[in-house]
């Protein structure tokens, strides 16, 4: 009995099998919805069903379309994220932003995608600026001493464009 629960018996390579690496190898590539779009999946998608035969054949299309994919959306996200950290943040807008990653769907487009990124970076920004600005009232940061609100919320955004601009850096030594 002892044998059994810990005897190794290998996954049939089926289309089964094929839906199971698809969707954890979307995970893994951009399960925070942040790089592609729907039409970047769409395109992805119908290799779903073929990971089985493509890896019975020795074919690697899925794969290789996958990274040109990545690294376009990780090209235009850095632009974005560089575009929309240049200019200060309007907070007088009640707006908000799904951080549910795993249940939220891919944009369904650039410009969707990049209005994910806007409202993204806009929490981000927000978060550290509140920070500061408790950091002040409470005199903690001698730094801060004095500075105005538009002083506090563009060294926010440079914080954050830093954090973002070091992490673009590191995926893409991951190649």
């Amino acid at each position: 009995a002892n044998l059994d629960r810990f005897h190794f018996q290998p996954q049939k390579v089926d289309d089964n099998f094929s839906e199971k690496v698809y969707d954890l190898y979307m995970d893994r590539i951009d399960g925070n919805r942040r790089w592609l779009t729907q039409r970047d999946v769409d395109r992805l998608g119908k290799f779903e069903m073929k990971l089985d035969d493509a890896a019975d054949a020795g074919t690697y299309e899925f794969f290789d379309m996958s990274l040109t994919l990545v690294e376009s959306g990780l090209n235009k996200t850095e632009r974005y994220f560089k575009e929309i950290l240049a200019r200060p943040f309007d907070f007088s807008i009640d707006e908000t932003i799904d951080l549910s990653d795993e249940k939220k769907s891919f944009a369904k487009d650039d410009a969707e995608l990049k209005e994910n990124w806007r409202k993204y970076l806009k929490r981000e920004t927000l978060t550290r600026l509140v920070d500061d600005l408790e950091s002040q009232e409470e005199g903690k940061d001698e730094d801060l001493k004095g500075k105005t609100f538009a002083e506090l919320e563009k060294k926010a955004r440079e914080e954050v464009l830093d954090v973002f601009e070091k992490w673009y850096t590191r995926m893409r030594k991951l190649k």
